[in-house]
């Protein structure tokens, strides 16, 4: 290979990456083609759940509703989460959170012939965020590679794309000919396996104490107040992962075609989030947030008018490109601060800011949903009006 190109495509790559990311990156795409399965599907399953007995406006509310509990009730278990990790370690904290996370999967499917499992698959997914969240998080940023963070995290960014490519297929043509059972229950057998390359080797542990209060006391604080506030940003996320989907089956009215759509957007989107990654780690990369923020209000408004197959392919990939524009800087430097002070101290800010900001977002749309007949374009500009909260980070 010509030593030019060979310099070119080295460059894009990250060449210090510790033994504990390369485990945590093989886990988590072996556990990332199980969510790129279902994940879409979730908020689908719930929505023909309710539909058949509800009208839209009351099936939204109680998707909604649903979730508010989730993010409030894992708002007040986020600093437990740090607190087992510092205690028994990112990987046992990892892989608990993966048990849950497949035992949720069963629950919600459970709950299509006994609907009082929905309470149970509540606090099971609550479950599941404590005990993965602050630890993958954490993990990351105490062994992610100084100087390399936007790279480490572009790259996974990439080969999750490339499980996002055909995942989302596999899970149409499961649910398409064999229906939510075996779609979930393939996918718990692969969220349970994604363990193994974290577990083969023991993980090094001083076990430490972590105060559950002086959490609160963090997010709260006056210096923090900025950061804390663009983090609300996160809040169009939850847009991202449950309304839109619901809104693109209404459009698409198929699995197998919503699963399709999804794996071409992110097929197309690939490439570039290599180049992000490069560009975050010029530590200059201010203006990269600020133009992805502008790109991503700008799709949040066309999402705004759209009806049609096409418009939901064009906007779900404009969507995916301009937002990784701005996670990859903000995890990153996340990442990094985190690193130069206490890891679980800055992740479990990170993630309790987000957490607030998406509870936000479910209680607006809950508002808009009661207003509108038929919400979406307002639910859609709500989320483009938080996604600018962005801005604020730096």
């Amino acid at each position: 290979m010509n030593p030019k190109i060979k310099s070119i495509i080295v460059s894009f790559l990250p060449c210090h990456m510790r033994r504990q990311v390369r485990e945590l990156y093989s886990a988590t795409i072996i556990l990332n083609f199980a969510i790129a399965m279902v994940s879409i599907f979730e908020p689908v399953f719930l929505y023909t759940l309710f539909i058949k007995q509800y009208s839209l406006s009351t099936t939204l509310s109680f998707i909604l509703l649903f979730y508010l509990v989730v993010y409030i009730a894992y708002f007040f278990c986020v600093p437990l989460g740090a607190k087992f990790v510092k205690r028994f370690g990112f990987e046992i904290s990892i892989a608990l959170g993966c048990v849950f996370m497949a035992l949720f999967y069963f629950c919600l499917f459970a709950s299509s012939h006994y609907i009082g499992l929905i309470f149970v698959a509540i606090i099971v997914y609550v479950l599941w965020k404590m005990f993965y969240w602050p630890a993958y998080h954490g993990d990351f940023a105490k062994y992610s590679m100084d100087g390399e963070q936007g790279r480490e995290v572009g790259d996974l960014i990439v080969l999750q794309a490339l499980i996002y490519v055909a995942g989302p297929v596999v899970g149409g043509l499961l649910l398409q000919f064999y229906g939510f059972k075996s779609l979930f229950i393939f996918a718990a057998i692969i969220i349970i396996l994604s363990n193994v390359p974290m577990l083969i080797t023991k993980e090094k542990l001083i076990p430490q104490s972590f105060d559950y209060k002086s959490a609160f006391k963090r997010l709260f604080a006056r210096e923090n107040r900025r950061k804390f506030i663009s983090l609300w940003g996160f809040g169009e996320e939850f847009i991202v992962l449950i309304i839109w989907p619901i809104f693109m089956f209404v459009i698409i009215k198929d699995f197998l075609g919503l699963g399709v759509i999804t794996g071409i957007a992110t097929l197309i989107t690939l490439l570039i989030y290599l180049y992000i990654g490069k560009l975050t780690d010029k530590k200059n990369h201010g203006y990269l947030l600020k133009i992805g923020e502008l790109a991503y209000f700008f799709v949040w408004m066309l999402r705004a008018l759209i009806s049609s197959v096409g418009g939901v392919l064009l906007l779900d990939t404009a969507s995916r490109l301009s937002k990784q524009a701005i996670a990859v800087p903000i995890v990153a430097e996340t990442y990094e601060k985190a690193q130069d002070n206490s890891v679980m101290e800055g992740i479990t800010f990170f993630e309790m800011s987000l957490v607030v900001g998406k509870i936000i977002a479910i209680i607006l749309a809950l508002i808009l949903v009661q207003i509108f007949a038929f919400p979406w374009s307002a639910i859609f500009i709500m989320a483009g009006a938080m996604s600018l909260l962005y801005l604020l980070f730096k």
